[in-house]
């Protein structure tokens, strides 16, 4: 249940008086109407118009809709398991309720009907070009032209992808799953040849120190006999 407490709104949502009354108030010759308006006084009154209760409410509403123009929106729907809030319960006729009434199946229809996926060509081929030889380490060409390049030579079928102005677009989640996998066993094969790379540096480079100091040794060692 919602208790609303209304006390004071009208008298919180009045406008205020115009100048023009007040003064006319003041005016009066009755002393009790002076007291009631003192704002109407020629000496204490401002020029600026006060602002109405509807210009207020029409600035708040301009200020929300710029700010939310300026966002990028992500919608979190939050699904209930159960009607005790109990760990480890789960409802299913409570949750198919929930994904009817939020409306997830229609969405999730409108997403298998287009392009689940978009990302700039920028981001998308600094994440994912170690899966192309053609692209590793460096590439340097266009971004539009490294992410053809990229996905041309992996397994994917060319409805699985459109390709925009300045945007990739992926039709479906299996398909980018596919890429992050591929991406984490890539990952680890770098790491690997890293790793070998430092290691073989380290040994040549102490198997080189120890050469030179028994070359060093010998050298003593028959001057001295």
């Amino acid at each position: 249940q919602v208790t609303y407490n209304v006390t004071g709104f009208i008298e919180k949502n009045n406008d205020l008086l115009f100048r023009d009354l007040s003064q006319a108030m003041w005016a009066a010759r009755h002393a009790l109407l002076r007291s009631l308006f003192p704002e109407g006084d020629p000496q204490k009154v401002s020029l600026k118009l006060p602002p109405t209760a509807g210009f207020q409410f029409k600035s708040s509403v301009g200020m929300l809709m710029k700010n939310l123009y300026s966002k990028n929106p992500n919608y979190i729907r939050c699904i209930k398991p159960n009607d005790t809030k109990s760990a480890m319960v789960f409802t299913p006729e409570l949750v198919l309720a929930q994904v009817r009434y939020l409306g997830l199946m229609e969405n999730v229809r409108v997403r298998r009907a287009g392009y689940a996926f978009r990302q700039p060509y920028g981001p998308f081929l600094q994440r994912y070009k170690m899966l192309s030889p053609r692209t590793w380490p460096r590439w340097d060409g266009g971004d539009r032209e490294g992410v053809e390049v990229l996905l041309a030579g992996l397994p994917f079928p060319a409805e699985e992808l459109a390709f925009g102005h300045t945007k990739i677009f992926i039709r479906s989640p299996r398909t980018l799953f596919d890429l992050e996998r591929q991406r984490q066993e890539r990952v680890a094969q770098l790491a690997t040849l890293i790793q070998k790379v430092f290691r073989g540096w380290r040994c040549r480079t102490q198997y080189q120190l120890m050469r030179k100091s028994q070359i060093l040794i010998s050298a003593w060692f028959r001057g001295h006999r």
